[in-house]
């Protein structure tokens, strides 16, 4: 019997006599890390629209950073989605039936797969079912759309990076475009909230409850392992202890953000709280500075 081919190549059906599985999914795995890439990208975009503590996340060296580590992290993330997941149900639905609805087909078995792996993932963590079975279907919907359409047009791996290389670069310029547009007209861009003095009284926790902050409305203050200003102060680097606060609105003098100033008893220079978060959850952050980062320690209310 002769083998069907198409320009030369053999065909998906061809393929799949043959036993290579792995041309059910053909493009995939270039897919699943294309949205990644643009998920990163957009998140990096819209950093002005978020809080940043102003640390400068999107400093050209953080991103440096983040590529160096991530790319390799991306590759094998990749693979193991297209093994994992977009494999198995591209096989599973060959293998229930012939060509005639087979995206039908697909979807469904895809369906399963992701059942499947939601609940592993809920056995192994506490995590909801519905939850972690909207992320998984999240993340493999538009690779299997991208193996669909090689396995329809019979594309191999080439032309799939050709068109997939060519959609995440002109998503990306668009990205881009984005957040120069927003960083000059400052369209949607973040703003601190602004609280009256009153408004910080009471009890602020962070870091799971390790970081506790109490203000009296009278100016009395309570802390719990907060950081100070010289980690070397202390044993810990932390302080704990009863002492006064005092607010400090923004201005020429009082900086970009409304903030909160903490004198504690035995604890020497303590770090000042900014104002951070929305009007409707605040949030108290300070930055600690160490030899080659820096960490963002934020409170909120209970």
């Amino acid at each position: 019997m002769v083998t069907p081919e198409v320009y030369g190549k053999p065909t998906p059906e061809a393929a799949v006599r043959a036993g290579r599985w792995a041309r059910l999914a053909t493009g995939a795995e270039l897919a699943f890390m294309a949205q990644v890439i643009v998920a990163a990208a957009v998140f990096l975009a819209t950093s002005g629209t978020r809080d940043d503590h102003g640390t400068g996340f999107a400093a050209g060296a953080d991103v440096l950073k983040v590529l160096a580590g991530g790319l390799p992290l991306l590759l094998l993330a990749g693979c193991l989605h297209w093994a994992l997941f977009s494999l198995p149900a591209t096989a599973l639905a060959r293998l229930t039936g012939g060509s005639r609805g087979e995206t039908a087909r697909v979807a469904l078995c895809a369906a399963a797969v992701t059942a499947a792996h939601a609940w592993w993932v809920t056995a192994l963590w506490e995590v909801p079912f519905g939850r972690a079975a909207a992320w998984i279907a999240g993340t493999g919907a538009l690779p299997l759309v991208a193996a669909w359409y090689a396995r329809r047009r019979s594309l191999w791996w080439g032309a799939m990076l050709a068109r997939i290389g060519a959609l995440t670069g002109i998503t990306l310029l668009a990205a881009l475009a984005g957040a120069f547009l927003q960083a000059r007209t400052g369209w949607l861009g973040y703003e601190p909230p602004r609280l009256e003095r009153d408004q910080y009284a009471g009890s602020w926790i962070g870091g799971g409850g390790a970081h506790r902050l109490r203000l009296d409305a009278n100016g009395g203050a309570e802390v719990g392992n907060l950081p100070l200003e010289n980690p070397n102060a202390t044993l810990w680097g932390a302080c704990s202890g009863t002492g006064t606060w005092a607010f400090e609105p923004k201005g020429p003098s009082g900086g970009a953000r409304d903030r909160v100033t903490l004198t504690i008893e035995g604890c020497g220079r303590m770090l000042d709280w900014r104002i951070g978060g929305t009007a409707g959850r605040p949030e108290l952050f300070t930055v600690v500075d160490a030899s080659d980062s820096r960490r963002v320690i934020t409170l909120h209310r209970p």
